[in-house]
């Protein structure tokens, strides 16, 4: 992609309002990435160019890979899931990112010694079948993850959940150095973004993303672990889940797993008995209900907003009434509000940039 096109990409990711599912509709709408910055021009502030050249600037200093979605290298696997990013900022090894079997590996930042090391032995056998280990660079079992693929010098991939300059943990500086070097290191945060709890949820639908199936090893009933399982399922990848004591809370998530239909795994060969090394094509499954509805943080400052909304517009007013706080199909209300499609749509991109509503996976939109 030519520098002033990337450039555009990382204004708009940035643009407040917009999230990953917004980005592409709005992609389709206008067909082109200056055509869609112009539009929203009228409706919304945009990132500021140069703060997107220096974005740029940045990287290219950093030795750091700024990846699009309409490039080659992005992956094949995160391509496929509805809220992919629209750009990936990576640090190291890229030509890992060609390498579709991979495995996430994930669970307890407090985990147990007995399953750090069962964590790492299952990376260490998997990483020797040249399955590509993802994890979040968290401490614990991520770390485990990592470090045992890396002790056999075979591939793996961190997401962070920070900017891709920020190490977090702080006492990961010496893996983060060492997945450098030898692996890659991934984000779709821009530079110098800190840790945010909101943060930690949004990048394990990348972690799962990536993966043909994820390894939760050691997770309360409660952890973001889980939640990275039921983005999982969501995604139509496998679910494996490692089975603990009865009365370790830290197992009871996995216990939970399994009962529920994971696949027990008591080592590697659990996996690669299920695992399919060809090119997969994913089926989300469309059953579960998401638990996290707003992984992007649109604005949902209402009282704001509504200063934007005329209150002439009958049909945005009447499209508005249609949809409720737990989502509707864009194809019904435009059935239903007997309105041109195109106005619809139109409609639809307004209210997001209002803050009126947020985009859901299976071509939904929910009121907030």
């Amino acid at each position: 992609m030519n520098k002033n096109k990337l450039i555009s990409y990382i204004q708009l990711i940035n643009t407040p309002g917009i999230g990953p599912i917004h980005f592409k509709k709005l992609l389709e709408r206008f067909g082109d990435i200056d055509r869609v910055l112009s539009e929203i021009s009228l409706k919304c502030k945009i990132f500021a160019r140069n703060k997107a050249e220096e974005e740029l600037m940045t990287a290219e200093i950093k030795h750091v890979k700024i990846i699009t979605m309409e490039d080659d290298i992005y992956p094949y696997n995160l391509k496929q899931i509805e809220d992919c990013p629209p750009i990936l900022y990576a640090f190291g090894n890229t030509d890992l990112l060609k390498n579709n079997n991979a495995v996430a590996m994930v669970g307890a930042r407090n985990a147990s010694l007995s399953a750090q090391r069962t964590a790492e032995q299952i990376s260490i056998e998997l990483a020797k079948k040249d399955i590509v280990i993802v994890s979040g660079m968290a401490r614990g079992i991520d770390s485990a993850a990592h470090k045992g693929a890396l002790s056999v010098n075979g591939k793996t991939i961190a997401v962070l959940g920070t900017g891709i300059d920020i190490i977090y943990p702080k006492e990961n500086e010496k893996l983060y150095k060492e997945l450098h070097q030898k692996g890659l290191i991934i984000s779709e945060y821009p530079f110098h973004t800190g840790p945010q709890a909101s943060n930690f949820p949004r990048r394990n639908r990348i972690v799962s993303g990536l993966s043909k199936g994820v390894l939760v090893v050691e997770a309360t009933t409660r952890s973001g672990s889980l939640i990275t399982a039921n983005q999982a399922l969501e995604q139509g990848r496998d679910v494996y889940a490692v089975p603990g004591a009865p009365h370790d809370g830290r197992s009871a998530g996995c216990n939970k797993l399994i009962k529920e239909g994971a696949v027990l795994v008591e080592s590697a060969e659990d996996i690669l008995d299920n695992f399919n090394f060809t090119q997969v094509t994913f089926e989300p499954n469309k059953t579960k209900k998401l638990e996290i509805t707003d992984l992007f943080e649109y604005s949902l400052d209402n009282q704001k907003n509504n200063n934007d909304i005329s209150e002439n517009n009958d049909s945005y007013s009447k499209l508005l009434s249609l949809i409720s706080e737990t989502g509707e199909n864009i194809d019904d209300l435009i059935q239903i509000s007997a309105l041109p499609a195109e106005e619809v749509l139109m409609m639809i991109v307004e209210m997001e940039l209002d803050g009126k509503l947020i985009r859901l996976p299976g071509n939904k939109v929910a009121k907030t």
